[in-house]
């Protein structure tokens, strides 16, 4: 029990240190530090680790026994949820606010999806961390 407690301390700080990644390298691209299509591959790898991070799907592909099944349980699936919805809001509220700029200043679509998706995944990592460490007062 206590090292799944330690565990999930553990995944959840990981979560806002990908938020803060997630968030550096989103602010990096739009200054314009990753022109090209050639940077677009490391993103992708990263966006896709990161939304997998907030899955169940590791925890299912392997048996991790005893440890996996306390570190997923029905509050940690209920906060998955949660972190869903507050990252579904993030993208609606981020697809708004760009449509509003880009009226003023055109963005290509690179840089539209960029910030759509990193807004999403932002979110919902803070979120599910902070339920997570909320859980584990």
């Amino acid at each position: 029990m206590e090292k799944a407690e330690r565990k999930s301390r553990a995944r959840a700080i990981l979560g806002y240190l990908l938020a803060a990644t997630l968030l550096a390298s989103a602010v990096l691209a739009i200054a314009g530090h990753s022109e090209g299509a050639s940077r677009l591959a490391p993103w992708f790898v990263m966006i896709g680790l990161t939304a997998l991070n907030l899955t169940s799907l590791p925890f299912r592909w392997r048996s991790y026994g005893e440890v996996s099944k306390l570190m997923n349980d029905e509050t940690t699936r209920d906060h998955r949820r949660s972190s869903f919805a507050a990252g579904f809001w993030a993208m609606f509220a981020a697809a708004v606010a760009v449509m509003i700029v880009a009226c003023f200043r055109p963005m290509d679509a690179v840089a539209i999806g960029r910030i759509i998706i990193t807004a999403g995944l932002i979110a919902a990592l803070i979120c599910f961390s902070t339920l997570e460490l909320r859980a584990s007062r």
